[in-house]
């Protein structure tokens, strides 16, 4: 079980000050100001202040860890019903392969798939508008869980490495460490919405699909190691 701990968490971190900040910053922005207006506290301390976005991204990254579990597990259960010799190789193959289109992707060199048309998306988008209408320093915690759910292209890139671990433990902590990268942009978003230009965004943006896409082609070459088709000395130590 190969996890990159140092390059998923900063995948995480440039991906969360550049694509989180674009995708999710009015997110961030919307909920504090519903809060202000649906849970007055007379408390206005530093303190109070910090409490919901601390609930809310902590519900983001407990979503982030469950979908590794069940990544890893269906990585797991396929090995299983597989049982062959390769299928760890080939499924880090596949895996490097969907990275490496996934971050090709994020870097806007392939042509986007418009979210709007997966089925069950404008639903999900009215259950989310729903919940913004109510939100307040009680349920904070469950909006930040529902978000978390929110097609994206960095979630799916380090999902697919999730499920190449073949373990719930796995893909579990595969996906903690991507979402505490993302952590420190989206904390810091929730006080200042528009931290960062959209010309730094866009460079912290790229440099998180370089990151992916080179994590996609260590994956693929993990891949091509086990299926024995080219033997790369100590490439498992990295």
């Amino acid at each position: 079980m190969n996890i990159d701990f140092l390059a998923l968490f900063l995948i995480g971190f440039f991906g969360g000050f550049s694509h989180c900040i674009g995708m999710c910053g009015g997110f961030a922005a919307t909920y504090t100001l519903k809060i202000a207006e649906n849970d007055p506290t007379p408390d206005n301390s530093f303190f109070q202040k910090l409490i919901p976005h601390l609930l809310y991204n902590s519900g983001r990254v407990l979503t982030y860890t469950f979908l590794g579990e069940i990544f890893g597990f269906i990585g797991g259960t396929l090995g299983l019903i597989f049982a062959i010799q390769d299928f760890q190789g080939g499924l880090q193959l596949l895996a490097g392969i969907f990275m490496v289109l996934m971050g090709l992707d994020i870097a806007g060199l392939i042509p986007n798939i418009e979210p709007g048309s997966f089925p069950g998306v404008n639903i999900f988008k009215r259950m989310v508008s729903a919940l913004f209408n109510k939100v307040n320093r009680k349920n904070i915690f469950i909006l930040g869980m529902v978000l978390g759910l929110i097609p994206c292209g960095l979630v799916y890139a380090v999902g697919a490495r999730a499920a190449a671990t073949q373990s719930i433990v796995g893909g579990f902590l595969t996906m903690l460490v991507f979402g505490l990268g993302t952590f420190p942009a989206m904390f810091i978003t929730g006080f200042i919405v528009n931290l960062l230009s959209a010309k730094i965004r866009g460079r912290l943006y790229r440099i998180a699909a370089i990151l992916v896409i080179l994590l996609g082609v260590l994956t693929i070459l993990r891949g091509i190691d086990a299926l024995g088709w080219i033997k790369i000395y100590r490439l498992s130590e990295f």
